[in-house]
């Protein structure tokens, strides 16, 4: 509901208080950094998943870990090749 109505800062705090409670449960912390990478803010995304596999010792959260490591280095490089592009124009 926060996210429909662009209450960013009132679904960080709800699915904060929601690991806090229920740190085992892994779709918590996964809507939660998700929503973090759809808003732009990558930063806060990668927190959440270090936070993430720091409560457990699951591979679930390591593999999307990775995967979100691998999409922010596929983005950079894309950036960075528009960018020489744009620089030879």
């Amino acid at each position: 509901m926060e996210m429909k109505n662009k209450f960013i800062n009132y679904a960080r705090n709800i699915w904060e208080r929601a690991v806090k409670l229920l740190p085992m449960e892994e779709q918590l912390w996964f809507k939660w950094a998700y929503m973090e990478e759809m808003i732009g803010n990558y930063t806060n995304a990668r927190e959440v998943f270090k936070g993430w596999v720091s409560w457990t010792k699951e591979e679930k959260p390591w593999k999307a870990f990775i995967k979100f490591e691998e999409r922010m280095e596929n983005t950079f490089n894309k950036t960075n090749e528009n960018n020489q592009a744009n620089k030879i124009l």
